[in-house]
């Protein structure tokens, strides 16, 4: 979930001074170096082991992800507020939830089973790092308004939410804003070219 600003007060510390040296920080920041640097060599195995029909199970499964994180970024408003409208009133983190479907998705399209487990317990490894950095952030920039937040939603299984925090509506001005438009046309080609390599060379001996 992405935070939002706020003006710090006198009695309203600076959160980064206070986050800094913790360790919830440290792993977050380790989370994300991690992310990037395992990025490329997961996109080169995913073309070299893309290779075997059907694509529809792990094509749907990408695409059922990436409309979740279509949904939520239709709502992030960032520099505003905490963000609680649309799936943000379901879960704390309907970006992190579609993130793993596209991932899991993905692996599905190599029918190389032993894969799943790994790729599961690396996500939830590398999303819960960064959730629990993102919460104390929160924490610390909004105080009680986030505490009922965060009281009255689950972090990661959506449920229905039992009282109504927004009344903000999908924004295709805020999709546009997180640059949600080049990552769902990304995920598209990137599936248009697994399908273009599966049909051109088939199976590959490994």
């Amino acid at each position: 979930m992405i935070v939002n600003e706020k003006l710090e007060t006198p009695e309203d510390p600076a959160p980064a001074a206070v986050l800094a040296s913790g360790p919830i920080v440290r792993l977050q920041t380790l989370a994300s170096k991690l992310r990037w640097a395992l990025a490329v060599p997961a996109v080169a195995m995913l073309f070299a082991f893309a290779d075997r029909p059907p694509m529809w199970p792990g094509v749907a499964l990408a695409l059922f992800g990436e409309g979740i994180q279509l949904w939520a970024s239709a709502h992030l408003r960032k520099n505003v507020d905490v963000v609680m409208s649309g799936p943000y009133a379901l879960a704390r983190n309907p970006m992190y939830i579609g993130r793993f479907f596209v991932g899991l998705g993905l692996v599905l399209l190599t029918r190389r089973w032993f894969l799943v487990v790994p790729y599961v317990v690396g996500f939830w490894l590398y999303a819960q790092a960064r959730v629990l950095g993102e919460e104390a952030h929160l924490r610390s920039l909004f105080g009680d308004r986030y505490r009922d937040y965060y009281a009255a939603t689950r972090r990661w299984l959506p449920w229905w939410p039992r009282r109504r925090f927004s009344q903000e509506r999908w924004s295709w001005q805020c999709v546009r804003r997180n640059h949600q438009v080049r990552v769902t046309a990304a995920l598209v080609v990137g599936l248009l070219l697994i399908k273009w390599r599966m049909t051109a060379f088939g199976p590959l001996p490994w």
